[in-house]
């Protein structure tokens, strides 16, 4: 099937295309781990947990990490990261013997000198002395590598949206080299109209979209929003009523504005209503296989050409 064949179903029609041909994921290798972030993050306190080191298998392990802290205050910065913690300042509730809670901070951006006494009775209770003294065996730099490894996975949910940023900014690259059209990602409405003249609404003064394409014969701005869902979920509604009120947002411009949306995931499969509607209103809804078979050049293309 090629865009023409698409564009001239009935929405019903181009909805049952659509979720037949979704992806089963878009999750490519790069996906999986951040290693440039995970180095940068280990790289933070690489002296500190070189420093570190020195606890490794002592045997009086509390009083030799009073001693090193007291005298060396700064490294205890590197512990959040042996604790897998993003946060620095860490609220802690303690439950006595006695069932009594109490609540306290520990600022580990802004060591206070006068705390180290707590400090180390924080590391101990979190079981990070047992550890150092028991069970690690290596380099807490590379320790620390692996749990950044770690960490980094629960950013996997945000990478999904990326990734498909990153597919679509490819594609629409070669496609604006190959037809002489300018492209700009994350372009707001400001930038539109002052390299291109091109008055976009918008419903909400920090908008940015995806991609926004521009023909200079035509004076056109395309503007693409992209997401994937893998998974379904109540936000699916709220997303297919979102980008159906965008797209009669953007196109009520007196000026020449054309809007897509290029979304992907088996979630789909479970907001047959939602989107349903938004099919009704938008008439491009590509996914990656339309990608693939060229429906987002042939768009740009057509307009091209019908204009000579």
């Amino acid at each position: 099937m090629n865009l023409d064949d698409y564009i001239n179903l009935s929405s019903d029609e181009r909805l049952r295309v659509f979720l037949s041909t979704l992806s089963v994921t878009n999750r490519t290798p790069e996906y999986y781990v951040n290693w440039v972030k995970v180095e940068r993050e280990t790289k933070k306190y690489e002296l500190e947990l070189n420093t570190l080191n020195y606890l490794i298998g002592k045997e009086e392990i509390y009083r030799e990490s009073l001693m090193l802290f007291t005298k060396q205050p700064d490294l205890l910065k590197a512990i959040p990261s042996l604790i897998a913690s993003r946060d620095a300042i860490l609220n802690i509730l303690t439950i006595d013997e006695n069932d009594e809670m109490s609540f306290e901070q520990l600022n580990f951006a802004t060591i206070d000198s006068t705390r180290i006494s707590e400090y180390v009775d924080f590391i101990d209770q979190a079981g990070l002395l047992d550890f150092l003294q028991n069970k690690a065996n290596r380099s807490l730099v590379d320790y620390v590598y692996g749990v950044e490894a770690g960490l980094d996975s629960n950013a996997r949910k945000n990478r999904s949206g990326t990734t498909m940023e990153g597919i679509l900014e490819r594609h629409v690259a070669k496609i604006a080299q190959e037809h002489g059209l300018e492209w700009k990602a994350q372009a707001t409405s400001q930038y539109i109209k002052l390299h291109w003249n091109i008055d976009v609404p918008v419903d909400k003064s920090a908008r940015r979209f995806d991609i926004a394409i521009y023909s200079k014969e035509q004076n056109k701005v395309w503007l693409i929003e992209t997401n994937y869902y893998g998974g379904g979920g109540s936000k699916l509604k709220a997303v297919a009523g979102e980008f159906t009120e965008l797209s009669q947002f953007v196109t009520s411009s007196n000026d020449n504005v054309e809007f897509v949306w290029v979304t992907d995931g088996q979630g789909w499969k479970t907001a047959h209503l939602p989107l349903s509607e938004a099919f009704g209103y938008i008439t491009n809804v590509f996914n990656l296989n339309m990608l693939k078979g060229n429906f987002l050049s042939e768009l740009l293309n057509n307009s091209v050409r019908y204009t000579e």
